[in-house]
């Protein structure tokens, strides 16, 4: 199960930034819903993934030790799910403001795909299959 969520969180990962950028280049409605909810449903794949990953779970044990270590059981401890959320926040107030027409709802789109890039782990495969 472990191994399906992690390839599924990975491949809806590029949906979310190719719906990122349609939402940035047209910032609308119909381009912000589908990048507001496909965010979603990859904050929700990445709750299931955090249950079942054997990483996370022992970092979670250790988490004192975790969080005085740079390295890769901390980003995903500590960063990596934060940046999720924070970017989840702002797609879904782009949304809002882009359902009532206003003009800052391309800021908040750019904002919520910064965030993002700030938070894929970049140094992980970029295609799982």
């Amino acid at each position: 199960m472990y191994e399906a969520l992690l390839v599924l969180h990975s491949l809806v990962r590029w949906l979310v930034l190719l719906f990122g950028l349609w939402a940035l280049l047209r910032p609308g409605p119909r381009p912000g819903a589908f990048f507001a909810h496909t965010l979603t449903l990859q904050v929700l794949l990445g709750l299931a993934l955090a249950f079942a990953s054997p990483l996370f779970q022992g970092a979670l044990a250790a988490l004192g030790q975790v969080m005085r270590t740079p390295g890769e059981a901390r980003y995903f401890v500590a960063e990596h799910w934060v940046g999720g959320v924070v970017a989840l926040g702002l797609a879904h107030a782009g949304l809002s403001q882009a359902r009532k027409g206003k003009p800052r709802a391309r800021l908040l789109f750019a904002l919520a795909l910064l965030v993002l890039a700030l938070s894929i782990p970049w140094f992980r495969p970029l295609l799982r299959l």
